[in-house]
C-alpha cells in the first residue's frame, strides 16, 4: 500500500471515530403500590364514681370506686392524668353543692389508697402487651369528720390518656 492509501485509510479511520453516535439506553416501567391501614384511635371514657351517702361530720371516712374505660389501643404505655377537678389543686379535690357547700374528696390509684391520682409523677401508668380494650379502676375517699350542709356534692374531674 502507497503512503497516499495509507494516509486515506488513517483518515477514513479519524473521521469513522469521531462520528460515534451513543447507544441508547434501555428502559422500563413498573408501579409502586402504597398502602396503610388506620386503627380506630385509642379513646378513653370516665364514668361516675358515686360515693353514695355521706353524713355531715361522720366521723370514718367514705370510700368508693369507679373505672375509666379505654379502647382501641395499641400495645404500648397508656398514661392517664387527673386534673384537680374544680378545686384546680390535685391535693386538696373538693366537691361543691349548688348552695355553696364544699366537701373535700381525693382520688387514689391504689385499693389501699395511698397514691393519689393526677398528673406527672401521679399519673396511672398502664402497660398494654397487646391491642385492646379494659377498664382501670379509680379509687376514692372522702375523709370523715368533714361538716357539710345536707345537699347533692359533685365535681368534674378532666381525664387525658396520652398513648
Amino acid at each position: 500500500m502507497t503512503s497516499s492509501g495509507k494516509r486515506c485509510l488513517v483518515l477514513a479511520s479519524a473521521l469513522a471515530t469521531s462520528f460515534v453516535v451513543p447507544a441508547l439506553a434501555d428502559t422500563d416501567t413498573d408501579v409502586l403500590t402504597v398502602m396503610v391501614t388506620v386503627q380506630e384511635a385509642c379513646a378513653i371514657s370516665g364514668s361516675t364514681l358515686d360515693f353514695g351517702t355521706y353524713t355531715g361530720g361522720q366521723q370514718s371516712a367514705l370510700n368508693g370506686q369507679g373505672q375509666i374505660s379505654y379502647t382501641g389501643c395499641a400495645a404500648g404505655t397508656l398514661v392517664i392524668d387527673f386534673d384537680g377537678g374544680t378545686s384546680g389543686d390535685v391535693q386538696a379535690r373538693r366537691m361543691a353543692s349548688n348552695a355553696g357547700g364544699t366537701l373535700g374528696y381525693q382520688l387514689y390509684r391504689n385499693s389501699s389508697r395511698t397514691q393519689v391520682w393526677g398528673t406527672g409523677a401521679n399519673a396511672q401508668q398502664v402497660q398494654l402487651l397487646q391491642a385492646g380494650a379494659g377498664n382501670i379502676p379509680v379509687y376514692g375517699s372522702i375523709p370523715g369528720g368533714q361538716a357539710a350542709a345536707a345537699g347533692s356534692y359533685t365535681d368534674t374531674v378532666n381525664v387525658t390518656l396520652t398513648f
